[in-house]
């Protein structure tokens, strides 16, 4: 029962056990709140150092040149020809028609995939690829113009020297 010393009396808690009051510390929602900012600024500045490394641009010259058509139809706004030469191997013909259509309905789509694409054939902005180039690479990169560091990836694979997204 003796005094409290005088930074017991400074403290008091709810049934929840959460610290309030006082002025002292953090309580468990501010303390993560601090938590998750800190995870934050350590997961940006670590895609920051590898995009400041100068991205990642593939080896393979057949890629590339793949890339850079892709790059160029959707500069010109060839949504047909565009999806000629993107969809997967076993697309068939109505679904690759289909979703030609997809793309020509929807402008925002269709930019954003362009914008995907033109950036991996750049490379500057890909953080990563993974994958023998040969076969098969998985380009790793941050979507452009998003107000969230989402990452994602797209894989293009090689089947009798003609490379395609993977579907």
């Amino acid at each position: 029962m003796g005094k409290k010393k005088p930074n017991e009396k400074q403290r008091s808690s709810t049934a929840s056990g959460v610290n309030v009051g006082g002025g002292v510390g953090l309580n468990d929602r501010e303390f993560q709140a601090v938590a998750d900012a800190g995870a934050e600024l350590v997961e940006e500045a670590a895609a920051a150092a590898e995009l400041t490394a100068g991205g990642a641009k593939t080896t393979n010259p057949q890629l590339q040149m793949r890339l850079d058509l892709l790059a160029e139809l959707g500069k010109r706004g060839d949504i047909r020809g565009f999806v000629r030469v993107f969809v997967p191997h076993d697309l068939d013909k109505d679904d690759t028609d289909y979703f030609a259509k997809e793309l020509e309905e929807d402008p925002t789509r269709w930019r954003q995939l362009v914008e995907e694409v033109s950036l991996i054939a750049d490379g500057a902005k890909v953080t990563k690829i993974i994958g023998d180039q040969v076969s098969k690479a998985e380009f790793r990169y941050f979507m452009p113009n998003q107000s969230l560091s989402i990452h994602r990836e797209v894989v293009f694979v090689c089947q009798n020297g003609d490379w395609r997204a993977e579907g």
